[in-house]
């Protein structure tokens, strides 16, 4: 019929990442510090002595990069990858990162099993590991974590700052 069928395999990174990145990409959405809202009232019992959740002990954490463990989910690299919650609100993609981190080293590194994403430079010494959910959007490239880890990522501005300079992996089957 006249099909052709080419397989092409290029770094996502450099030159080409430089001229393929929409131009929109110039600043890095600014880090907001959480705050917390008022209370309502006065409680009337003492909270303070009552240790948090392991979950809110996490938005203490500064976190210097994010895994995303993808394993089952057939996600595909791309050059430009989302990370979304449940309900589809972006987490992580193009609005958040440096175009310069973009154009040195990528929007994502990718790996074959945790390990290899831990030991990678690119998320360093204390990174936040998710697991992906399920996958969305043309490719199956756009991953969905789970609303509680995406609170976590937004609460902390210290995490913006990882995710300005593109210091996420993601492990791939």
């Amino acid at each position: 019929d006249g099909t052709v069928e080419v397989i092409l395999e290029m770094t996502l990174k450099g030159e080409f990442t430089r001229i393929i990145l929409s131009r929109e990409i110039e600043q890095a959405v600014p880090a907001r510090p959480y705050v917390a809202p008022p209370p309502a009232e006065k409680p009337t019992q003492d909270y303070s002595k009552i240790p948090p959740p392991a979950e809110l002990k996490s938005l203490s954490k500064i976190y210097t990069g994010l895994i995303v463990n993808t394993k089952g989910l057939n996600t595909r690299p791309a050059m430009s990858p989302k990370i979304v919650d449940e309900d589809g609100k972006e987490v992580y993609g193009s609005a958040y990162v440096s175009r310069e981190f973009a154009v040195q080293q990528g929007m994502s590194g990718y790996a074959k099993d945790i390990a290899s994403a831990e030991k990678n430079t690119r998320v360093t010494d204390n990174p936040f590991i998710v697991k992906g959910l399920k996958t969305s959007g043309p490719g199956s490239s756009d991953i969905v974590i789970s609303n509680a880890d995406a609170s976590v990522l937004r609460t902390v501005s210290e995490n913006l700052s990882f995710l300005k300079k593109c210091r996420v992996m993601i492990v791939v089957d």
